[in-house]
């Protein structure tokens, strides 16, 4: 897994001291199986059956005394766990293969069923036979055949049978596993004249045989995301559970045989270099790329690993036609919705059509080259109704296909922001598209019919970018705002137009104004551009995370980026495992590595903005006394003009209406007769000293309930995580 493997790529994770200010963030089994590491470092010698045998399953497997006989499933759970293999239900990869199983395996009912399916998918175990019988204690035969597939140890020419009596008993077709496992000092008989093939493993035995294993031979490597598939792009992670070892590679991509890793591979440092990327450039004149990549890892003192290889099929054609899947079939009070790409297209930006009983709304348009094929004749092939287009965003793998639309008449709605950013393009077809465009205003609801849907824009990926959420059915629709969590390209999506602690307090906005917005007050799927599969409000809330950590603990919480490593010198912010969890986010670069780190806003003349700190100064995340966000029930706030950057194309980057960390007087409306609201103030570090609503303290976050009457005031004091810093807001009551 690492040539520097997990433990020269982890360990400086893990032995980072925890501090009030900057807790204990991750562990190291964590962060391994984030990018795909196996996370079972320590010596098997001191593993606990809890550790390397517990089950991962929705139902819990009970964990044997260690003197306890081992069940096939309890005992493959050890190999499983020491490799840390990944199930693929536990990801969201779409173009995964089907995860193989047996007929007496299931899902949440069998004890260590995802160990067992892993355990096949790496040929540890055989479902020739269709049956594992996970229950029926594992055998010493058994055992010692699983151990040299798993460990792939070499064969011995030596007979070490020789001297037990009951050699001839041992099945022939397990034979040379148990030779070359008690050949190499691995496993021993029951005594000195008996093997007992068919005698049974206790945790103790595995324990000890595992630990003989480890502690003689390096673990082969493996790859995240897995091998044998078929796909646009894949971002290789190689890993070895082996503590120390470094792993060289070789690799092809014309289906050439590699050179040896032994004598000619490069090191592979996941810190410093990221992942291997496997994909077929737009420089490339095939259709496809067939990589081969052989490893190997070694470390002094133990035998090498053998060499494993591993192939993917990378295809993207020169040439591709439009295709569409239908994501949600309409309904009376749901719009249908399609999802669009092109498979010739590099970045695999998707497209998605929503039509309502009247209209229909394209979102985004596409990275295919517009005179290549035409996305406006494809969408009227599935389009019942009129429709418009919107744009997300000015980038080309979201925006190639928009002169085809409007040269046809259709029109095209944009931020007032990306409408400047295409009418100053040196491309023709961006600058006549763009001049034609409509802008669209943050918040404004555009009626399909049967379902209304608002536009909200962000600043954050570029200056304007647009979001869309169905009123109806909560579903959101983004443009590189919600970043990409698919893990077989492990993307992070860059937010660099706008400073971190802003960009958190606007996103927190948005959520509250999708809310706003959903006539089921909820967020209830979240589809990105970059996305083949939608996600909810966990995604969302993990998102929000990413940004929030950077504030609550300053750059300490950031990591070499999955793509580019510290070499690449960018930083990312991660929530969640992305092999266990598929609502995993990370988001990046949020600076680099080899300059000085300005990510956080600071006093400024360029654009209005009445912050008075440079939180980029050592230890300045700790000075935020400033509120992020304002939520109200029974009451609006009437907001102010933010700023982010210094006007660009002739548009001020700005948005109206918004609540400003650094803004302190705002103007609350409520109906008349209201008595009181329900005010929630959230701080934008969680880590304030002090939160006080008219004197008295609250919970960060915790919604209070204050009495207001016309012209009254409710003051908010915040102080800084260090005590050094206090901001005092005033919310005026006025009755409309």
């Amino acid at each position: 897994m690492s040539d520097k493997t997990q433990a020269e790529n982890e360990i400086p994770v893990a032995r980072r001291t925890a501090t009030p200010d900057a807790p204990e963030r991750m562990t190291r089994r964590l962060f391994g199986k984030l990018i795909g590491v196996p996370a079972l470092l320590a010596s098997t010698t001191a593993a606990t059956l809890s550790a390397c045998g517990g089950s991962d399953d929705d139902e819990p497997a009970p964990s044997p005394a260690s003197s306890a006989t081992l069940t096939r499933g309890a005992f493959v759970a050890t190999i499983a766990n020491h490799f840390d293999w990944v199930h693929s239900s536990e990801y969201n990869d779409a173009y995964k293969a089907v995860q193989p199983t047996f007929v007496d395996v299931f899902i949440g009912a069998t004890p260590y069923a995802k160990q067992i399916e892993t355990a096949l998918e790496e040929a540890v175990v055989s479902n020739s036979q269709g049956y594992f019988h996970p229950d029926r204690n594992v055998t010493r035969e058994e055992a010692a055949e699983m151990y040299v597939k798993a460990f792939l140890v070499p064969a011995s020419a030596a007979d070490a049978l020789a001297g037990f009596a009951d050699a001839a008993s041992i099945t022939p077709a397990r034979r040379a596993s148990v030779n070359a496992l008690v050949a190499a000092g691995c496993m021993a008989g029951t005594s000195a004249t008996a093997f007992s093939p068919s005698g049974t493993v206790t945790e103790a035995d595995a324990k000890a045989i595992l630990a003989a294993i480890t502690a003689k031979f390096v673990s082969p490597t493996q790859v995240m995301c897995k091998p044998g598939t078929t796909a646009p792009r894949r971002y290789v992670r190689i890993s070895t559970p082996t503590d120390g070892a470094t792993i060289y590679y070789t690799v092809t991509f014309d289906g050439k045989e590699p050179a040896d890793p032994t004598t000619a591979g490069a090191v592979y440092d996941f810190t410093a270099d990221g992942v291997l990327q496997f994909v077929n450039p737009l420089s490339s004149t095939t259709d496809s790329r067939l990589y081969r990549l052989k490893t190997v890892a070694k470390k002094n003192g133990l035998v090498s690993s053998p060499v494993r290889e591993f192939m993917w099929n990378i295809v993207r054609p020169q040439v591709g036609a439009f295709q569409a899947k239908l994501m949600h079939p309409g309904t009376a009070t749901s719009p249908t919705v399609w999802k669009i790409h092109n498979p010739a297209e590099y970045y695999q930006a998707f497209v998605f059509y929503i039509e309502g009983s009247d209209r229909g709304l394209v979102f985004d348009c596409g990275e295919y080259g517009y005179q290549k094929a035409n996305l406006k004749t494809f969408i009227d092939t599935i389009a019942t109704k009129p429709y418009d287009v919107i744009v997300g965003h000015n980038h080309p793998d979201h925006a190639e296909q928009i002169w085809n639309f409007t040269s046809a008449g259709v029109t095209l709605y944009a931020s007032a922001i990306e409408k400047a950013a295409f009418m100053a393009s040196s491309r023709t077809d961006f600058k006549a598209a763009g001049t034609s465009a409509v802008a669209v205003a943050d918040g404004q609801v555009l009626d399909l019919g049967n379902v209304q849907g608002t536009v909200w824009i962000q600043p954050g990926h570029t200056n304007g970018t647009v979001t869309f959420i169905v009123n109806q059915t909560g579903w959101v629709f983004g443009s590189d705002m919600w970043a990409c969590n698919r893990p077989h390209t492990a993307d992070t999506t860059q937010y660099q137009s706008v400073k971190v602690d802003l960009f958190l307090s606007l996103t927190q906005q948005l959520v509250a104004n999708y809310r706003k917005s959903s006539t089921l007050g909820e967020i209830v799927e979240v589809t990105n551009a970059h996305q083949e599969t939608p996600v909810g409000m966990e995604a969302v809330n993990n998102f929000v995370k990413c940004f929030q950590q950077i504030i609550d603990q300053g750059n300490a919480v950031t990591l070499p980026s999955i793509r580019g490593g510290s070499k690449g010198g960018d930083r990312m912010s991660i929530v969640g495992d992305m092999w266990r969890n598929k609502n995993w986010i990370a988001i990046g670069p949020i600076g680099k590595y080899a300059a000085a780190v300005d990510y956080l806003t600071k006093p400024t003349a360029v654009y209005p903005t009445a912050a008075a700190v440079d939180y980029n100064v050592a230890d300045g995340y700790r000075k935020y006394s400033v509120l992020s966000h304002v939520e109200l029930t029974g009451g609006k706030l009437v907001g102010t003009d933010v700023f982010w950057a210094a006007p660009a194309n002739g548009v001020p980057n700005s948005l109206p209406d918004k609540f400003d960390p650094w803004t302190y007087a705002y103007t609350i409306n409520v109906p008349a007769g209201t008595t009181s609201v329900s005010f929630k103030p959230v701080p934008l570090s969680t880590k304030v000293s002090s939160l006080k609503v008219n004197g008295t303290s609250v919970t960060p976050g915790a919604a209070t309930t204050v009495a207001v009457s016309a012209g009254s005031i409710v003051k908010v004091d915040v102080v800084s995580p260090d005590g050094g810093t206090t901001s005092s807001y005033t919310f005026t009551i006025a009755v409309v």
